[in-house]
This record gives C-alpha cells, sequence and structure tokens, in this order.
C-alpha cells in the first residue's frame, strides 16, 4: 500500500528539492569565495615573509622590493566580503523561492548568477593582471 504525503502548503517535493540544492550550491559557492579570500590575503603575509629574509641575506646582492604585496590584502578582504554577501544572500533566494512555489508560480533569479560569473572573472583577471605586473 502507498501512501502519499500532502502538506499544507502543496510544494511538490522534486521542486522543494531543486530550490534546496540550488540554495546548497550557494552556500558551497560562499564557503569557497571565503576560501579564496583568505588564502589570498594570507598570501600577502608570505610575500612580507619572503622580503624579510631576502632582507636578512645580504649575500644574494640586489635587495628585492616587494611593493605591492598591500594589494593582496585588499583583494583577499574583498573576496572575503563576496562570500560573506552571497551567504547572507542565499537565505533570502530560497525564502523567496519557497515562496514562488508556495503560490505556485516560478520566477527565475537571474541576476545573481551573472553577477557571480562577473565576479568570479573579474578576480580571476585582477589576478592575472598582479602575475604580469606586480
Amino acid at each position: 500500500m502507498r501512501t502519499e504525503i500532502k502538506t499544507t502548503n502543496d510544494i511538490d517535493p522534486k521542486n522543494l528539492m531543486a530550490v534546496e540544492r540550488a540554495t546548497t550550491s550557494l552556500i558551497g559557492t560562499a564557503i569557497s569565495l571565503i576560501i579564496l579570500g583568505f588564502v589570498v590575503e594570507k598570501f600577502e603575509l608570505f610575500l612580507h615573509l619572503i622580503s624579510i629574509e631576502l632582507k636578512e641575506k645580504k649575500e644574494l646582492g640586489a635587495l628585492v622590493q616587494l611593493q605591492h604585496s598591500d594589494y593582496y590584502s585588499y583583494l583577499g578582504i574583498i573576496i572575503v566580503s563576496a562570500g560573506i554577501i552571497l551567504s547572507l544572500y542565499t537565505y533570502r533566494y530560497y525564502t523567496r523561492w519557497i515562496r514562488h512555489l508556495k503560490e505556485g508560480k516560478i520566477d527565475t533569479d537571474k541576476n545573481i548568477y551573472f553577477l557571480l560569473s562577473i565576479f568570479v572573472a573579474l578576480i580571476g583577471a585582477s589576478l592575472l593582471v598582479s602575475m604580469f605586473i606586480l
């Protein structure tokens, strides 16, 4: 005997699970951004430690100056902030989709994916520029 589970709001379980998968994916992206920002920011610390080590070794000849190490600190802070903002937005995304499913509407939010792709492309471009210039 097969029994069907009916909820009071009549949301199709497949749709609910799809929204939960999308929400989990956005949370995973937010965590990835936070970790990437932390690694980029700590790269500035690595550069600082290397410059101290090079200053102590006078036999290397010319002293290497790492002038742009603050760039990575600011870039890391920006990336971590974007991860935090995305994680907060994810709750809004989830509650909005649940409301739409209760009302029987389908509404897509393409803006978040567009903004995420632009932001990740800007991070990649700034890191690429830093490899050549800094």
